[in-house]
């Protein structure tokens, strides 16, 4: 699967499915310490419409706080997946909307099918090692 995006739906060990802007952290010898998620929402199913297909309802996760940033230990995360494309689509109108974040923010440009980017963006699995804030 080819991917130039940030985009996650990180599975909390609270049972919460976070869709967010998700990179790891990492310290001067480049070990994972932690995850940080930026813009995150909550993802859930509506109730079922008249044609038996369910809504995805968005929600902010940590609404109370004016924060749009958070680190979090791996010991908190169970999964990191890549979202559907339409759930991909629906967050990027989004935050294009709320957040002035642009496409062009959080997509890469690819050359021969690579992406570009040299952050460090997490594509397989997850450190649940100790560290990293909680």
């Amino acid at each position: 699967m080819k991917t130039n995006h940030p985009c996650r739906i990180v599975t909390l060990t609270t049972g919460e499915r976070v869709l967010c802007l998700f990179t790891d952290l990492r310290d001067q010898e480049q070990k994972v310490i932690g995850y940080k998620m930026v813009e995150p929402f909550t993802l859930s199913l509506g109730e079922a419409n008249d044609d038996g297909t369910l809504p995805i309802k968005y929600s902010r996760w940590c609404m109370y706080s004016p924060e749009r940033e958070f680190v979090i230990s791996g010991n908190h995360i169970i999964a990191a997946s890549f979202p559907d494309e339409n759930i991909l689509e629906t967050y990027v109108k989004e935050l294009g909307e709320k957040s002035g974040i642009t496409r062009d923010q959080i997509f890469t440009e690819e050359q021969d099918g690579e992406p570009t980017s040299t952050d460090a963006t997490t594509e397989g699995s997850v450190d649940n090692s100790e560290g990293g804030g909680d």
